[in-house]
């Protein structure tokens, strides 16, 4: 019997997530509050200090094949 190599490949990505609160001026709208948020230094470090402290959680598990000869693959 002829045989043929394929790759399965199994990808699971884990992420961390923080959540800070703040208060803002409640006149600050639209792009001048996108603009506070993306530019404030203590928002980011404080954003970064949570990611630091929080748990790795697990997503989904993705399977994946490909099979060369026949130009083929896809998600199982």
């Amino acid at each position: 019997m002829a045989t043929k190599t394929i790759s399965i490949t199994a990808t699971r990505t884990y992420y961390k997530e923080a959540t800070i609160y703040i208060e803002v001026d409640e006149n600050l709208n639209d792009d001048e509050l996108r603009a506070f948020l993306t530019e404030d230094e203590d928002i980011d470090t404080r954003l970064e200090n949570g990611l630091g402290e929080s748990d790795l959680s697990g997503g989904e598990t993705e399977f994946e094949y490909s099979d060369p000869t026949n130009q083929d693959g896809g998600h199982l």
